[in-house]
């Protein structure tokens, strides 16, 4: 897969199968993350990675949206040292592209309840979460294809020169 098929086919997955993610295809997928760019080359990231079923389970009660967290094979809970979300943003897209390349989907969640995310993953002071991702093997829809989303069309949300 080319990365503009990753980037077309791309959907966010919800709902998995119980099938197991490889430790090595979890550490390619971290490693695709560490190696996103970032202001200044700050790098200012730490993945925390859940396998533990109830783990997951209980980070998926700290937002309203943090559902898919539930049933993943994995999560990582985007940690970072910097109030500024985009370098964590841009590390969400490695890891989700990387995890995609690999037949793995994935689902970025909010953590609503930021603070009880954070104690019940003991991170500490100083430290920002509010975003995790999901993943896992995608579940089969009840036909059998992959729900796809609409995008706005190119002349929508492209502007030249000028607004």
């Amino acid at each position: 897969m080319n990365i503009f098929e990753a980037i077309r086919t791309k959907r966010a997955v919800r709902s998995y199968t119980n099938q197991a993610v490889p430790e090595e295809h979890i550490r390619q997928i971290l490693d695709a993350g560490r190696r996103a760019q970032s202001s200044m080359n700050k790098q200012p990231w730490t993945f925390l990675v859940l396998r533990d079923r109830e783990g997951l389970k209980k980070l998926s009660e700290c937002g309203t949206y943090a559902g898919p967290l539930a049933g993943a094979a994995f999560g990582i809970a985007l940690v970072s040292s910097d109030e500024w979300p985009f370098d964590i943003g841009q590390a969400a897209a490695y890891l989700q592209l990387a995890a995609w390349e690999l037949g793995v989907g994935s689902c970025l969640v909010w953590l609503g309840e930021s603070e009880k995310a954070r104690d019940l993953l003991g991170i500490p002071a100083g430290k920002f979460l509010e975003m995790a991702l999901a993943f896992g093997y995608a579940a089969e829809t009840a036909d059998g294809k992959p729900k796809l989303g609409g995008r706005k069309p190119f002349d929508e949300v492209v502007r030249w020169e000028h607004w």
